[in-house]
């Protein structure tokens, strides 16, 4: 029991020691250091009153706050406006202005829409305007080409 117990002590300093170094790694601030600066001498006393219940209910609250105002912010946009109608040949269109009488206007709502990466519709977009060349010859235009 006792060796369990030692090997996981080492386990835990060696992660604690080893996420030090890597924020200071990645920060150029050694996080020991700056916790002893702002400690001063009475350490323990400060350490105390920042674990506090009152201290962490407060934090708690605050996050929460925090996180319900972010929310009800971003649920305030309006939806977006469509329009659907179908031209003489039965095809449906949509559009964001209505380009025919009979368009049914719709209204999307877009807070729980994906939108698809930026760079992704930049490629999209791309290969949308390039034309469209094979890289490769199949086969059978290698056998039609080879026989005119």
């Amino acid at each position: 029991m006792f060796r369990l117990l030692f090997k996981s002590v080492v386990v835990l300093l060696l992660v604690f020691f080893i996420a030090n170094y890597l924020i200071y790694l990645k920060t150029g601030q050694m996080p020991l250091r700056d916790i002893r600066e702002r400690m001063g001498d009475d350490w323990l006393v400060d350490l105390r009153e920042l674990f506090s219940p009152d201290q962490l209910s407060a934090d708690a609250k605050q996050a929460m706050k925090s996180v319900s105002d972010k929310v009800s912010e971003s649920e305030t946009p309006a939806p977006t406006k469509v329009y659907k109608w179908t031209d003489a040949n039965g095809q449906v269109h949509f559009g964001d202005k209505p380009l025919a009488s009979n368009a049914e206007q719709i209204e999307v709502d877009t807070r729980n829409a994906i939108s698809a990466p930026e760079e992704a519709a930049r490629i999209a977009d791309q290969q949308e305007a390039a034309p469209k060349v094979s890289a490769q010859e199949s086969a059978l235009d290698k056998a039609r080409a080879a026989a005119e």
